[in-house]
């Protein structure tokens, strides 16, 4: 008798902690706002104050400036063929020192945005190997790329490489055995986030890297977080080689915004194998490393980012993309 009164108690016990592991799962309602603009192929959102920007692949205007104020467009930026300083897409879009800056990724070329006057400078031109380029602390900047010594570069105001730092993940026990240049293609950066008290969080579809500072003002890697399971098919024909999920595995991270306590991450939880597609969820991390919550909004969102006071901004999976927000 006591040991089905035992038994009883480590089944009620046990079934309690499984429902406490489920308690990081939060429903959230995205509502739909009704700012009309006609927007292309989206590729990134980002926000400076009240306006959201819109980094659109298609169409003659490149960037698609909306107040959050009034919902109303304001302008639009880096027009196709507007003379000497001609952008061409794909970009991507940041914001530092209170300023916009675009990375044309076919020119290797970052720019300037005036934003009063919508005129576009040069500022500098990048190494070849360079695939993006994110903002970084004073006047440097945190690459990722094709480089044969480290998985990041950073790089000074000139455009000047002034260090490397960085490995690509081996998280798969295959991994270790796979050449260099298939791992970089599969490990590409999807989202990048940066901040003066935490340091950096950079995700590629599986796996986040958080670096911050040692004592000798070096970056380096403080955590690296499995996010999902992950295998891959492969070619290896260095710098074209080509890689493919497996079919059994989630898609994984789309792209990533922080503040200075959070990192959030839009993820994308299919695999080729689901029936019925599941909406993307965003993942809410601490600068430990730790998974705080998994938001799952009521609208399928294709891309996301903070507003200056955290609201989360989507924008619909749609043909049609809609702007939606969640007020946290």
């Amino acid at each position: 008798m006591k040991y089905i009164y035992l038994l009883f108690l480590f089944c009620l016990f046990g079934c309690t902690r499984t429902t406490n592991k489920q308690s990081n799962i939060k429903n959230i309602y995205l509502e739909q706002s009704n700012i009309q603009d006609f927007i292309g192929l989206p590729i990134q959102l980002t926000t400076l104050d009240s306006v959201l920007f819109i980094n659109d692949f298609y169409g003659d205007s490149l960037i698609h400036c909306i107040s959050l104020k009034d919902n109303k467009p304001i302008a639009k930026l880096g027009v196709k063929g507007s003379g000497p300083n001609e952008v061409l897409s794909p970009l991507y879009i940041f914001i530092k020192e209170d300023s916009l800056f675009m990375f044309s990724r076919p020119q290797w070329t970052l720019y300037n945005i005036d934003l009063q006057g919508g005129k576009v400078k040069k500022k500098i031109t990048v190494p070849m190997e360079v695939s993006l380029l994110f903002p970084f602390q004073d006047n440097l900047y945190f690459c990722s790329g094709m480089f044969d010594d480290k998985r990041f570069w950073i790089l000074n105001s000139l455009g000047e490489k002034v260090a490397a730092l960085g490995d690509y993940p081996l998280l798969w026990n295959e991994e270790a055995h796979i050449p260099l240049a298939v791992r970089r293609m599969f490990h590409q950066v999807r989202g990048y986030g940066y901040s003066r008290t935490k340091g950096v969080a950079v995700t590629d579809s599986h796996v986040l890297d958080l670096y911050n500072k040692n004592h000798k003002g070096e970056y380096i890697l403080k955590k690296e977080v499995l996010l999902s399971a992950y295998e891959y098919d492969f070619t290896d024909k260095g710098i074209s080689s080509q890689t493919q999920l497996r079919s059994s595995f989630m898609k994984g991270a789309i792209n990533l915004a922080v503040t200075d306590d959070y990192i959030y991450i839009l993820f994308d939880v299919n695999s080729q194998e689901n029936l019925k597609r599941l909406n993307n969820e965003i993942w809410k991390f601490d600068w430990e490393g730790n998974l705080i919550c998994k938001y799952k909004p009521n609208i399928d969102i294709s891309l996301f980012t903070l507003s200056s006071c955290n609201n989360i901004i989507g924008l619909t999976n749609t043909e049609e993309p809609q702007i939606v927000i969640w007020h946290e």
